[in-house]
């Protein structure tokens, strides 16, 4: 499986969809407990993400934690994450679209395709890019099922 599509540029200039409390916690993928996810808030807009790895059986060294920084990008009503590394000197944001749960403490998260071989200068042209095939199932990879595990 390959990245999900990637751009030098984020989907909004600035964050603009402030925090959802439901994202805050730890969460793992409903079907493997390899790696838990904590998510905090690092301001009014933006989440921290730690990835922390369980080492494999056997295995000695200590893996070491990715951190990334995340915000939500609000396109004709429907929510993207716009994910970077945190530790980079240039950002390389990855995309995936949010479906949040009411009923139980879960989200999907749906890649953008990494098929998408478009780039773009301005976060305008890329969010109506976004905007114009949001709702086609070709347009994203395979979705990851989270369920919280944690405060």
């Amino acid at each position: 499986m390959g990245c999900p599509y990637n751009s030098d540029i984020s989907m909004d200039d600035q964050p603009s969809v402030k925090i959802n409390p439901k994202l805050i916690g730890k969460w793992q993928e409903r079907t493997s407990e390899d790696a838990t996810y904590i998510v905090s808030q690092k301001d009014d807009y933006t989440y921290t993400i730690v990835e922390k790895h369980k080492p494999a059986e056997g295995d000695t060294a200590k893996q070491e934690d990715k951190v990334y920084n995340a915000f939500l990008s609000n396109v004709g009503g429907t929510n993207f994450l716009n994910l970077y590394e945190a530790n980079q000197d240039t950002k390389t944001y990855y995309f995936y679209k949010v479906d949040i749960s009411d009923e139980i403490e879960a989200f999907t998260l749906y890649p953008l395709s990494e098929y998408i071989t478009e780039k773009f200068t301005s976060a305008v042209d890329l969010k109506k890019f976004v905007g114009s095939y949001k709702d086609l199932s070709f347009f994203y990879g395979t979705k990851t099922e989270y369920i919280k595990v944690g405060k």
